[in-house]
């Protein structure tokens, strides 16, 4: 896996500069929803009013909630950049779930945004449901280049979830062609109204890319029904492999 902070003053650098692969970043991703807004995060229950914002020193997207009968629990995830945001509210099972986005694996040549899943079971509980990648690039030497992105759709009682990977390998040897690569595919999050998300069950023969991301999908769910999650750090994304999704050769 590429380092996420090869140099630590890099991010404290682009940041300085305009018209730099940091500002790229920022014209690719999804735009961030306004907030606060209204959400209804249980069948029948008074809607609650979203918020997010993020801590510019501690790099950090906080999510909560307000309002009679919301929950008082604050979802807190790793943003190195600053560019945590919620940028989506979903319906789902008669209530909506909202849709956060925030860095992954970051570094030379390395981006990498996560997507979390967040919604309130029928007894009341706020947790996290669900983490995905929502974009990852790694441009590490010569033309070297692997991406990965992830669409979240609402799909009956669940979320489908349409994937790609895409790249070129081998750039390094004049001697060789380069290998390009594709793959697409789609998994189903499905969800009963309890506990976390479940995906489908993945197929006999799932293309490199897909084995990777299905991996660490397995970890991220077991941990997620664990305990009711509410706080993700860089650490917590190393130890369940959602930073070693992308295909480099």
């Amino acid at each position: 896996m590429t380092s996420r902070r090869l140099i630590l003053a890099l991010p404290a650098l682009l940041a300085a500069r305009p018209g730099t692969a940091t500002e790229a970043r920022r014209q690719e991703q999804p735009p961030a929803l306004r907030t606060p807004r209204p959400v209804q995060l249980r069948p029948g229950a008074p809607a609650a009013m979203l918020h997010a914002s993020v801590d510019e020193l501690g790099r950090s997207l906080s999510v909560r909630f307000s309002g009679t009968g919301a929950p008082e629990t604050v979802f807190r995830f790793t943003s190195w950049y600053g560019y945590g945001r919620v940028f989506a509210v979903l319906p789902l099972r008669g209530r909506q779930v909202v849709l956060a986005a925030f860095e992954g694996n970051t570094g030379t040549g390395v981006y990498q945004e996560l997507q979390a899943v967040i919604g309130q079971e029928d007894d009341g509980t706020a947790r996290i449901l669900a983490i995905e990648t929502l974009r990852a690039r790694e441009t590490p030497m010569c033309n070297e280049a692997a991406y990965l992105s992830v669409r979240i759709v609402p799909d009956g009682g669940g979320l489908r979830l349409e994937q790609e990977a895409r790249g070129v390998s081998g750039t390094c040897d004049p001697r060789r062609p380069p290998a390009r690569f594709r793959e697409i595919w789609s998994t189903m999050l499905r969800w009963s109204g309890r506990g976390v998300m479940q995906a489908t069950p993945p197929p006999r023969n799932p293309g490199p890319s897909q084995r990777q991301v299905d991996l660490a999908r397995v970890r991220t769910l077991e941990w997620l029904a664990a305990a009711p999650r509410s706080d993700v750090t860089v650490e917590d994304l190393q130890q369940l492999g959602l930073m070693d999704v992308v295909r480099t050769a």
